[in-house]
């Protein structure tokens, strides 16, 4: 596990994370990890090229990766489901847009309890739809609730689905069984839909738990997923939907015949690689990462006492809260007298005012670098 790179090592890497703005600034915006390819993926990926497997994608590997990753989320997130249930996309976004398109009531609106992943916006334009926002309230504790009545309401007036993030990026939150339970039965009173990306579900610490919504409510959920965020994936085009729902399967099958798919070889052969060889890789992570949550924290108390900051439950996003420097866009303050890269809070939607997500998959000396320079100009 590269978690020893400096950052110039990084920035030689050519990745969008530290290419994008200047050598001075520190990276720790866009959702990618530090830590390189896990040796299973590495290898599965050289033996590919090898044999000179860069044509569209087989039926072979499409199953490989399916009956891989069903394997992987019994053993780990204890969800047993058929590789016959699960079907390649390109990445999770599109995939949502897809079962947007195709599985809910036509025209319908799209309700998103934010502060959420912010692409998501975009993906509802691009499924041509309209957005129903429903803002996030926290509680006495500091935690952030979905906010139910106005998740029934939206499917009230017209939703015919919530986009729902769990974990929730970027407040880092695993929803219980009761909350999940709630939200699918508001969904199926109204004959809408959840559809649910748990692309973080095997980033969760010890101490918390994910549940697959779709074990809850198989009918009412449609599940998209992929091995991009535990693994580092994410350009290698390969991501999963899960239908649980008999008629959500002759719908998709119907549609998205062979030459609609857009999967990458690679990407499947790297799913593959990942969810069925890659569980000793993903415990390393997961220490530094549990490692690094904890530094952050103490980092936090150290040079920025008065930032907001609850632990993530999943994730390796932090959720600060910057409102106590007053601060209105706090990542554009930081870029400009930190020369530190964060994504901006108001992106994510109405409750992301004057907080930044923070990455911390990097090493603890980039994570402490990072936090000392914001803590010297706040």
């Amino acid at each position: 596990m590269n978690d020893h790179l400096t950052a110039a090592d990084l920035r030689a890497l050519g990745s969008l994370k530290w290419t994008y703005f200047d050598e001075d600034v520190l990276a720790a915006w866009v959702a990618e990890m530090d830590f390189g390819l896990a040796p299973s993926v590495t290898r599965a990926l050289h033996d590919a090229v090898d044999r000179g497997d860069t044509a569209y994608f087989s039926l072979i590997s499409d199953r490989a990766a399916a009956e891989a990753a069903v394997a992987f989320w019994a053993d780990h997130l204890g969800w047993k489901v058929s590789a016959d249930r699960v079907f390649s996309v390109p990445d999770v976004v599109e995939g949502i847009r897809r079962a947007i398109v195709h599985l809910t009531a036509p025209g319908s609106a799209v309700a998103m309890h934010t502060p959420v992943y912010y692409p998501f916006f975009s993906m509802v334009e691009r499924a041509g739809r309209s957005l129903v926002e429903v803002p996030s309230g926290r509680d006495a504790d500091g935690i952030y609730r979905i906010d139910v009545d106005a998740v029934d309401r939206a499917f009230g007036e017209g939703a015919g689905s919530l986009v729902l993030c769990n974990p929730w990026n970027p407040t880092g939150r695993s929803l219980s069984t009761s909350e999940l339970e709630e939200l699918a039965d508001v969904a199926a009173s109204h004959g809408g839909r959840i559809i649910s990306d748990e692309v973080h579900a095997a980033l969760t610490y010890q101490g918390s738990e994910h549940f697959a919504a779709a074990s809850l409510d198989p009918e009412t959920v449609v599940t998209v997923t992929s091995a991009s965020k535990a693994w580092n994936l994410p350009g290698l085009k390969g991501a999963q939907v899960i239908l649980t729902n008999d008629d959500d399967i002759t719908i998709w099958s119907d549609y998205f015949t062979l030459d609609k798919v857009a999967v990458g070889t690679f990407g499947l052969i790297a799913n593959a690689a990942a969810y069925g060889e890659g569980e000793a890789f993903l415990s390393e992570v997961m220490e530094r990462l549990e490692a690094n949550r904890k530094l952050l924290g103490d980092l936090i108390t150290t040079h920025m006492p008065d930032v907001g900051y609850t632990p993530p439950d999943a994730t390796y996003l932090a959720w600060l809260d910057f409102r106590p420097y007053g601060l209105e866009s706090p990542a554009e303050f930081l870029l400009d007298h930190a020369r530190v890269a964060l994504t901006e809070g108001a992106q994510f939607g109405p409750g992301g005012e004057g907080h930044a997500r923070l990455n911390f998959a990097t090493s603890p000396a980039i994570l402490t670098e990072i936090v000392e320079r914001i803590g010297a100009v706040l």
